[in-house]
């Protein structure tokens, strides 16, 4: 009894489904609208936790994807979506985009700053001042790429990209 309910609830959701997307008889844009959120409610799944039913997935989360090869990782916390542009070298992206977080971390301890343990002498003081004074204030302090840019740099010239 219960298999023949879940088909006829299942023949109503089709026959809603195919008669607002096919249907020419819409008498404004609003019901037009109305249709495309109902089609796009229809994909949304469930998961029952506890007495509850919670969604799982997100049917509009691709709707902002222009035309393209794209690259998704889903980790707990964190979504990535990078456009693909050479689908044959998709397996190597992927795989690189995982390394990602690790070579962070190799750049990081490669790149650690240790103490200075000897000041500059009087001469090099003035020689620097005298570096400052000729070039303006903009080198008085110097500026590094991040740990992320260099990971990035490194796997495009690893992927081919970059040259």
């Amino acid at each position: 009894m219960k298999e023949l309910e879940h088909y006829k609830n299942e023949a109503e959701r089709y026959r809603r489904m195919f008669s607002m997307r096919f249907s020419d008889l819409y008498s404004s844009e609003d019901d037009l609208n109305r249709s495309r959120i109902a089609i796009k409610e229809d994909q949304r799944l469930y998961r029952k936790i506890g007495k509850k039913f919670v969604p799982v997935n997100d049917p509009y989360a691709y709707d902002g994807l222009r035309n393209g090869f794209w690259l998704i990782q889903v980790k707990d916390g964190c979504t990535s979506i990078r456009q693909e542009i050479y689908p044959d070298k998709a397996a190597i992206h992927a795989a690189a985009r995982l390394m990602e977080d690790k070579l962070i971390n190799i750049i990081r301890k490669a790149c650690e700053a240790s103490p200075n343990k000897t000041p500059l002498s009087p001469e090099e003081k003035k020689d620097w001042d005298k570096f400052i004074k000729k070039h303006g204030e903009s080198f008085n302090t110097l500026h590094y790429p991040s740990m992320q840019e260099n990971a990035e740099k490194i796997i495009k010239i690893l992927i081919g990209e970059e040259k």
